[in-house]
């Protein structure tokens, strides 16, 4: 309720206008058009797959987004402290809902995923690379090196605009490592702009308590355990970094190569026969289901840049999944590829909270008298609260070796002996906010999960939502890790550093303290992280579609002229908000479509 009051005085403060020439909403104007190449999904990937392809000026893209474009966008999502805090059923959001939860007590709730020409990249908030062993694994799942930490390195480097902080600030040398990181590309990340209580409590932290005394200097340098300082996706100017902005620069939006069209959707692939089996032909796409679908055509290929959620809906829709659940529904089988829509896999979240001796934290975000004076500042300046972090520290850990919660039946579901089994961040606010009072929070990630979900179609109607199952906490040894990352918070929180500044726990349950009790407390308020991939999962070009959808060059295996870069190509989770790694993929998958057709 809070957040709502939040967002409609912002609304009506002001809309952020951006240069949006060379964006397109008549379906009319690329009816039955011919471009060489079809991008689905003006996101993360989209965006970027649509920059660099139309590099060559020889190859013509459209670039087909669901969501809204610049015009329609409120300062809320370019405002840092906001954005990531807008929360769901929001026009710029997919709204999506879980089914209900076995794991999570049957419980339901819904899933934010960016709708709007940048996708994800506006409410993602933190940049984390994760750990070179995840990486490599992807190599040796798909058979192909150039998934690998080290080949993808000048990749993520590619993207990302690192904004080196300025001398004399809070943050030094052992706040980061520049060889660490890109600094020309068009993804901005800094280390966080706004201080807040935590910041020196957390050094000290480091400093004074063994369990937590190793520093990471970096958090992207490919080694991910410890403490460290975190890198926002923020810009100079002090908003919100996207992919939209980022990319899509005048100059790219005045390619005559390049058209963009918003508010439309994709709702069935087309496909002409050879003899070497089905080729993608074409997209169909309606700005509203009671609007006849309009045709575009492919001369070279079709690619799907449309989420973990959208790009598998898309290809049942289209007849690509398991044959005998295509047939279920009607709908004539085009490929028997069973895997897609499976090895749905994502972070469980377990908030955690404590109330504060103090009266800075973001909590003073409800005041609107506040909140109108530091939205004017932040409009002014690019300065103040309204440019805080997620948060400012991030902790990645494993569980501690005295645990003992591994064994033959639960077996320790991390890639490697670098990964950590969970993240701590360190943050002075919560969410939903309670009416009066200050807070700090402890957000937990468990990032080394082994429950596995999918996404499913249930009726051929394009414009319904996907049945969406993350399955979390169905697997044992998450809820053994969770408990771990749990005890190992309080214990952060419980240091004498924080005597004075925390007050007490406040929730979601303070009171549950032995396993049983913390079980219960994780599947009553766990929730997501929003970090879904793997729903269309690389396998090796020798592979079937029995090992996965896409080969190493992310083309759909046993389908000519189809290709899918996004998140759901992704075949295991990092150990890391998953943004770093979807900019890289698509950086390299950019470079595989240019390769392929030079």
């Amino acid at each position: 309720m809070i957040l709502s009051k939040i967002f409609g005085l912002l609304t009506a403060v002001t809309v952020a206008r951006v240069c949006h020439a060379g964006l397109l909403t008549d379906t009319a104007v690329v009816a039955n058009k011919k471009y060489d190449f079809v991008i689905v999904g003006g996101g993360t990937s989209g965006v970027i797959m649509a920059t660099r392809i139309t590099e060559i000026s020889k190859h013509t893209v459209l670039l087909i987004e669901a969501g809204v474009a610049y015009e329609d966008i409120p300062v809320t999502l370019h405002a840092p402290a906001l954005g990531v805090r807008s929360g769901s059923q929001q026009p710029w959001t997919w709204n999506y809902t879980v089914v209900p939860q076995i794991g999570m007590e049957n419980r339901t709730f819904t899933y934010q995923m960016g709708h709007n020409l940048g996708g994800s990249s506006y409410v993602y908030g933190l940049y984390t690379r994760g750990t070179d062993q995840i990486f490599d694994k992807i190599a040796k799942i798909s058979g192909d090196n150039g998934w690998s930490w080290k080949s993808l390195v000048p990749y993520f480097n590619k993207a990302e605009g690192f904004l080196k902080p300025p001398s004399g600030g809070e943050w030094g040398p052992n706040d980061y490592k520049l060889t660490d990181h890109g600094t020309q590309g068009p993804f901005n990340t800094q280390l966080p702009m706004y201080p807040n209580d935590l910041d020196p409590l957390v050094t000290k932290l480091v400093a004074t308590e063994a369990e937590f005394s190793k520093w990471n200097n970096d958090l992207s340098s490919g080694k991910s355990l410890g403490i460290g300082t975190s890198q926002a996706t923020i810009t100079k100017a002090g908003t919100a970094s996207n992919v939209a902005s980022g990319y899509l620069t005048p100059a790219v939006l005045a390619r005559k190569n390049l058209d963009i069209i918003t508010g439309v959707r994709a709702t069935k692939l087309t496909f002409k026969a050879s003899k070497a089996g089905p080729v993608a032909s074409g997209v169909q796409f309606t700005p509203s289901p009671d609007v006849n679908v309009t045709t575009v055509l492919a001369n070279n290929e079709v690619i799907l840049s449309a989420g973990a959620f959208n790009t598998p809906q898309l290809l049942q829709l289209s007849g690509i999944a398991d044959k005998d659940f295509l047939k279920s529904l009607g709908i004539p089988v085009v490929l028997d590829s069973p895997n897609v829509g499976q090895n749905l896999r994502d972070h469980v979240a377990m908030p955690m909270q404590w109330e504060a001796n103090a009266t800075t934290t973001l909590d003073q975000l409800r005041d609107p008298t506040f909140l109108a004076n530091q939205t004017s500042i932040w409009q002014q300046t690019g300065k103040g609260i309204l440019t805080a972090a997620v948060a400012n520290h991030l902790g990645f850990f494993r569980v501690h070796p005295n645990a003992s919660i591994f064994d033959s039946q639960n077996p320790d579901p991390s890639i490697g002996s670098d990964c950590s089994h969970f993240e701590m961040l360190f943050r002075s606010f919560i969410t939903p906010s309670p009416a009066t009072g200050f807070f700090t929070s402890m957000g937990i990630a468990f990032t080394s999960v082994a429950s596995v979900g999918n996404v499913l179609i249930n009726t051929t109607d394009p414009f319904a939502s996907p049945l969406i199952d993350p399955k979390f906490l169905t697997s044992e040894v998450d809820i053994r890790i969770g408990r771990e990352a749990i005890k190992t918070a309080r214990r952060a929180y419980s240091s004498p550093v924080f005597d004075g500044f925390v007050v007490k726990e406040y929730g979601p349950n303070p009171n549950a303290m032995t396993d049983p009790e913390i079980e219960e407390m994780i599947r009553h308020s766990g929730t997501t992280f929003f970090h879904a991939l793997g729903t269309a999962q690389l396998a090796p070009f020798h592979a079937d579609v029995k090992a996965g959808v896409v080969n190493p060059d992310l083309t759909v295996k046993g389908v000519k002229g189809l290709r899918i870069v996004d998140a759901s190509v992704i075949p295991v989770l990092p150990d890391a908000h998953p943004l770093a790694a979807v900019l890289a993929f698509a950086e390299r998958g950019a470079d595989l479509v240019k390769a392929a057709w030079r």
